[in-house]
């Protein structure tokens, strides 16, 4: 969404990650300035972040703004004897399925282990750390996630700690080429709540052209990414994201409405050919087990949700924790909320129904308030009225009363 000025009232018709025309009115909404009380702006919904083995890439996080820019700074080597990389592919596929600017990093080299082998799984840890210092990236998409396929799961579980202990990102991760659905018998990667909720899988791998008409298969995971993006930008973040994929030729294998149930079962996303409307994403799953999360617009919603909060909170830790900062807090918080009710990302016919904000005494102890500690806690009606999903937001103030 674009960024605004806090304070300076006026009207904007916006098509940001709560979707296109959205009218905010902040001399209306965002009354609790006028009595000290900060506006909230929301973050940027839709910055994908790529991380892979291809050489070439970047040993530091590097910003590309469309495919020509990325094509030029990063040539599609691969040492002999190498297996391919799908770094890519992902891109510019991304790119090509609405993806806006995106943020590409490769693992580069890591110390030997104690065979003399090269750490794949500490290359891909350190890079993740490097991402760490971006607070705007949501999504994480790992191309070459199979290119060593003993190493996949491993990978995952750095991929997925990353994105759980950050917060507010979603990885985007693909099941290994030539899987037949019979041997999806488990959710995969083994992954165990809460690094599940943070986690999407999709599959099967997909069919593309090479320059010169030459087909080439490939993960569906940087597709995937870029049709989150469009579904943010055309409908809004709280939206479920499926639909067309662009520039897909076909899917690796057809599936029988029976394996693409079995599949679904185990939380992996499926893809399907539809006559008159290509490849598509049918479902939008996590792999978490727990049902307030297995909804990947759920965990993304609440996601950017709590990164908006995170930002747009952070000049509490400016102050102590007494009563008249949590009400600040309170009211800041609310407006926010009462603005994505208003523009239907929450249900609920009242507010009451669509969200609630604690931030006093009750789950601020005296020991918080001791030790500068200020905690938020929220809960959004993501799917139905009334019942909420929850989250809490921290800040240490630094600010110590004794």
């Amino acid at each position: 969404m674009p960024q605004q000025q806090p304070n300076q009232p006026r009207t904007a018709t916006t098509a940001g990650p709560l979707g296109p025309g959205v009218r905010l009115r902040e001399a209306d909404v965002a009354r609790g300035v006028g009595h000290g009380a900060p506006f909230i702006h929301g973050v940027h919904a839709s910055v994908a972040a790529f991380i892979g083995d291809a050489p070439g890439l970047p040993g530091k996080p590097a910003f590309v703004r469309h495919p020509l820019e990325f094509i030029e700074a990063f040539s599609s080597r691969r040492n002999e004897g190498e297996a391919p990389s799908h770094v890519h592919d992902a891109v510019l596929g991304h790119f090509r399925n609405g993806g806006g600017g995106a943020w590409v990093l490769g693992t580069g080299d890591a110390a030997p282990d104690d065979g003399g082998e090269r750490d794949r799984i500490a290359a891909y840890r350190s890079a993740l750390a490097r991402l760490e210092r971006l607070p705007e990236i949501s999504l994480v998409v790992a191309p070459d996630l199979w290119r060593v396929a003993e190493d996949a799961d491993r990978v995952a579980h750095e991929i997925a700690g990353h994105c759980s202990r950050v917060g507010h990102r979603v990885a985007l991760l693909h099941t290994r080429q030539g899987l037949d659905p019979v041997d999806v018998r488990y959710r995969p990667f083994g992954l165990a709540e809460p690094d599940a909720q943070y986690v999407a899988v999709h599959y099967p791998w997909i069919t593309v052209t090479e320059v010169g008409g030459r087909e080439r298969l490939v993960p569906p995971s940087g597709h995937v990414s870029g049709m989150c993006c469009r579904a943010d930008t055309e409908q809004g973040v709280h939206t479920t994201p499926v639909g067309a994929l662009v520039g897909v030729i076909k899917q690796e294998r057809e599936l029988t409405e029976v394996e693409r149930e079995s599949v679904t079962g185990h939380g992996v996303n499926c893809l399907r050919y539809v006559q008159g409307q290509g490849v598509r994403v049918l479902s939008a799953r996590t792999l978490s087990t727990d049902a307030d999360w297995a909804d990947l617009g759920v965990r993304r919603l609440v996601n950017y949700t709590r990164a908006s909060l995170e930002q747009g909170t952070r000049w509490a830790a400016f102050d102590a924790n007494t009563a008249q900062l949590r009400s600040l807090i309170r009211q800041s918080t609310a407006t926010f909320l009462k603005g994505l009710w208003r523009q239907g990302a929450l249900p609920g016919a009242s507010p009451a129904e669509a969200f609630e904000v604690v931030c006093d005494d009750t789950n601020n102890t005296p020991e918080d308030v001791a030790s500068g500690r200020v905690n938020l806690d929220v809960g959004l009606a993501a799917l139905r009225p009334a019942e909420f999903v929850t989250f809490r937001v921290q800040h240490d103030t630094g600010n110590r009363i004794t």
